[in-house]
């Protein structure tokens, strides 16, 4: 296994796979986003939208997933397209035959393991340290997708230090990390608690949140152990249209 980074424009990824596949993921990527590109170019609120839009019939594959998952988690498609570029990718390597792939999109990351791994939990300087997710489930695509109101570049209507989402549909964990920030302001456990039990719908299978020193989880996330996180390793840039 080797670690590779591409940079396609906005999108500033880090894989982890066998050196055969980084081309497919290469390729996948830029078909991915030329497909996503030419619908803004015909339907420009598609970028802009903090809500969901309605697709049309004739649009590519991964508009439909972002345009589903925007509408099951009430925010506008663009919240969802690291986590559908991420399993994108991770199909198309899937299909060359690859047996295990990681594919961190800026934090949007989507899996096909063989073997465990444990991803790093980072949530800047006032959340929990040290700690990762020890994801055992092996021969499924699976999607870990957090999102910051406090780091990087993406907007957030709440103030969560991180919200995570762990599901089967890479592009629905992204889309409902961000609407599970935008849901949480303050830190009071019951709006954490409230808010998580709204995402627990089919597909997802766990979340978490942090803000301040307030910590909620719900559903069956991947185990959370003391890990080596080595921040220089995260995938992120200064943001584009993701």
């Amino acid at each position: 296994m080797e670690r590779y980074y591409l940079r396609i424009g906005e999108t500033i990824a880090t894989l982890i796979s066998e050196p055969e596949y980084h081309s497919i993921a290469e390729h996948a990527v830029r078909f991915a986003r030329r497909q996503v590109i030419d619908y803004i170019e015909k339907v420009p609120e598609f970028k802009t939208s903090y809500a969901p839009l309605e697709i049309k019939d004739n649009a590519p594959d991964i508009v439909q997933s972002m345009g589903r998952a925007a509408f099951k988690t009430n925010v506008g498609p663009m919240a969802a397209v690291a986590g559908a570029i991420a399993q994108f990718a991770i199909e198309s390597m899937m299909d060359a035959g690859a047996s295990h792939v990681v594919f961190d999109n800026g934090g949007d990351i989507a899996m096909y393991l063989d073997h465990p791994i444990i991803v790093g939990l980072y949530t800047g300087t006032k959340g929990p340290q040290g700690l990762g997710f020890k994801v055992t489930r092996t021969g499924t695509l699976l999607g870990l997708c957090t999102s910051s109101a406090t780091i990087g570049h993406s907007f957030s209507f709440g103030n969560t230090d991180s919200s995570t989402v762990y599901a089967t549909d890479v592009a629905l964990a992204d889309a409902y990390a961000t609407a599970l920030g935008n849901a949480v302001t303050i830190p009071d456990y019951t709006l954490i608690e409230s808010s998580l039990r709204g995402v627990m719908i089919p597909g997802i299978l766990g979340a978490m949140v942090t803000i301040d020193d307030a910590v909620g989880t719900c559903g069956m996330l991947p185990e959370l152990v003391q890990a080596r996180v080595d921040y220089d390793l995260i995938s992120k840039g200064l943001g584009g249209y993701e």
